[in-house]
């Protein structure tokens, strides 16, 4: 991929601080920027390096970027992306990094500010952790990680191919997907794991829970992350969060069926699947 000149990060957490990190060790971009709305995480963003130059506002921190990736919580990011074309150069890229596609895709498609020139294309790295600041970023948080992007009736070809250059240059695997089958997909492998263990660890006792030794700290990890940056994500893909909720529901109650019919042979035979299909795409 061409080296862009310039990119600005519009929230500089753990996934754009990682963003701005990748892309200066990676050369991908000349010159990265961020854009805050609080004094103390640009102070923190350029400590850790993982920005060049901080602004406080949209105006001067997109200005003559090549590309602009919203890595704000999910219900933020199509109002910032309005503003965010009134202010970028005709010809620049938007992105952003959300959870959830087809409710921002369609959002941003229908902005009034899309005569401007300024080229959308929705993307998800599908990377992270249960922290969330710019002090946990790292550069090579992307590496073999997958980032879905997607593609509509809309979307301008040469604009995706920049925005999928891009992921690759910060060492992910691209996978170009419309918005309605991403946000089924990662309902079930990324939303649904999270609603779960929120579930797990808000049902078990306090008294329980200070005898847990790893099986119960690796299956809640993720309960650890933000709960309104998670509760945006669950009610912003509500319906396929429900629906993936129902598929589990299912498995779940024929396990407590067997082991409530002692049927033991049965109940070996569903764990086995479970793990075989577990060990195959994540371990094999």
């Amino acid at each position: 991929m061409k080296r862009l000149n310039k990119i600005a990060i519009i929230g500089v957490g753990l996934i754009g601080g990682s963003i701005g990190l990748a892309a200066k060790k990676r050369k991908a971009a000349r010159h990265v920027i961020g854009v805050f709305r609080h004094r103390s995480t640009l102070v923190r963003a350029l400590k850790c390096k993982a920005i060049d130059k901080g602004f406080m506002n949209i105006r001067d921190g997109v200005k003559d970027a090549d590309l602009i990736i919203l890595a704000t919580p999910v219900s933020s990011i199509p109002s910032l992306a309005r503003e965010v074309m009134r202010y970028a150069k005709k010809g620049a890229i938007l992105t952003d990094a959300g959870s959830t596609k087809k409710w921002i895709v369609e959002e941003v498609e229908a902005a009034p500010g899309r005569s401007c020139g300024v080229l959308f294309v929705g993307g998800h790295p599908m990377a992270g952790s249960e922290h969330i600041g710019v002090e946990f970023s790292r550069p090579d948080l992307f590496i073999d990680s997958w980032c879905i992007i997607t593609k509509t009736k809309k979307t301008d070809t040469a604009a995706m191919k920049r925005v999928a250059g891009f992921w690759k240059a910060l060492g992910a695997k691209v996978e170009i997907m419309d918005p309605a089958s991403h946000d089924r997909t990662v309902s079930l492998i990324s939303h649904l794991p999270h609603l779960v263990a929120f579930g797990l660890a808000g049902s078990v006792p306090g008294k329980a829970i200070r005898y847990s030794a790893e099986g119960f700290k690796d299956t809640t990890r993720v309960a650890s992350s933000d709960p309104q940056l998670w509760a945006d994500i669950f009610m912003s893909n509500k319906s396929e969060v429900l629906a993936s909720a129902r598929l589990f529901g299912k498995f779940f109650d024929r396990l407590t069926t067997a082991l409530s019919r002692n049927e033991y042979s049965r109940l070996v035979k569903m764990l086995g699947e479970a793990k075989a299909k577990r060990d195959k795409f994540i371990d094999g």
